[in-house]
């Protein structure tokens, strides 16, 4: 109970603050302000656990079935809240853009997550995501939904770039890039045909394998092919083509349109900052694959209120390392605390600390809605 009291006023004002920004029910918000506090304290999905936590004057059995009614009953707006994510970014447009996805088993019932989110000093800010009602691999009609939905929150002459992996080339999906004027850099297949683009002369009359392309690069060279190349089944989608060969002997091929080519190793070499994402929200952060929640409609929303405690705990965190620097280095070389420990704190009741933190957060974070995190008074 201790530890719990002096977070009241914190929770009061986070909910004053997400009703003001999101404008949904309020006693919803108030549910999920304490929701916010719970998972960086317990640092774990599993719902049982976090009801004992968020109101610890409740009955634990009570608290846990609240949960399980806002899972199933409320509704989110997911554009509104990516908005407001967007605006919890601590950068100015244009924004790099990245694209992945995330799949994990309960029992033998796949949970499979597409997500994009913005690039920023080594790790991603979630803004835009799906859930797929089926395991394996997607397809470039889901790509282009989780596009939709993510141009709904963000302008396109707001991007700077979207990268993505070699699950992401689908014809659909680039021929979407190109319509609506994305700039890419995605990392094709070394199987993926490339010829001339469709407007010079038909792709059929010569292609070859990306990677016959990329043989002549020594181990670590890269080389970029002259003039725009047609992509196999999206030969309209007229793309340059760099490549690369790794020091394992594999190949890195990159397709990219509006971007310089000088600059396309560089841009994807951000799409690492997804991954680090899915570690942050996964197993070395919030613990989501302990959630026993598999319906897609809920993991949705629950990907919503971890979108939201990450981002708002980082903003926080970057204040933090500002003022205090970053952790100390073991003797291994590795930082005492990682960064997710330094953005939440480092046990349970270093999480009473954000109130205050929250205070000083404004010099630091210059984003359009820097105001709300000033909410402790």
């Amino acid at each position: 109970m201790p530890l719990i009291s002096p977070m009241l006023p914190y929770v009061k004002q986070l909910t004053r603050v997400l009703s003001e920004r999101l404008g949904w029910n309020r006693a919803r918000m108030k549910l999920m302000a304490r929701l916010m506090r719970a998972l960086p304290m317990q640092t774990t999905t599993n719902l049982a656990q976090l009801a004992v936590v968020m109101k610890p004057q409740v009955e634990t059995d009570s608290t846990y079935r609240r949960l399980q009614r806002f899972f199933a009953e409320f509704a989110f707006g997911y554009e509104a809240l990516g908005r407001f994510l967007l605006d919890l970014v601590p950068t100015s447009p244009p924004y790099l853009a990245v694209l992945d996805r995330t799949e994990w088993h309960f029992g033998q019932t796949p949970v499979n997550v597409l997500m994009i989110g913005i690039a920023q000093n080594g790790i991603a800010f979630p803004v835009a995501w799906s859930v797929l009602d089926h395991g394996g691999g997607s397809g470039a009609d889901e790509h282009t939904d989780l596009l939709e939905q993510f141009l709904q929150i963000v302008d396109p002459e707001h991007i700077r770039a979207l990268v993505a992996d070699r699950e992401f080339t689908g014809a659909g999906f680039l021929k979407g890039l190109k319509k609506r004027e994305i700039p890419f850099v995605i990392r094709l297949r070394k199987d993926r045909r490339i010829g001339p683009p469709s407007n010079e002369r038909s792709s059929r009359e010569w292609s070859l394998p990306a990677r016959m392309f990329a043989r002549t690069c020594a181990p670590e060279q890269a080389a970029h092919l002259n003039g725009l190349k047609g992509l196999g089944g999206a030969e309209s989608v007229d793309s340059q083509v760099v490549t690369k060969r790794l020091e394992d002997g594999s190949f890195l091929i990159l397709a990219g349109r509006q971007v310089s080519p000088d600059s396309m190793m560089t841009l994807y070499r951000k799409r690492w900052e997804i991954e680090t994402l899915f570690a942050a929200l996964k197993s070395r952060g919030f613990g989501l694959e302990e959630t026993h929640i598999t319906r897609p409609d809920r993991i949705r929303k629950l990907l919503g209120m971890l979108a939201l405690t990450y981002s708002w705990t980082r903003i926080i965190g970057i204040d933090r390392e500002a003022r205090e620097g970053p952790p100390r280095e073991c003797a291994n070389g590795y930082p005492e605390k990682s960064l997710f420990l330094l953005w939440t704190g480092s046990s349970p009741g270093a999480y009473g600390q954000l109130a205050s933190d929250a205070r000083r957060t404004a010099p630091v974070y210059s984003g359009p809605y820097r105001s709300t995190l000033v909410f402790v008074v």
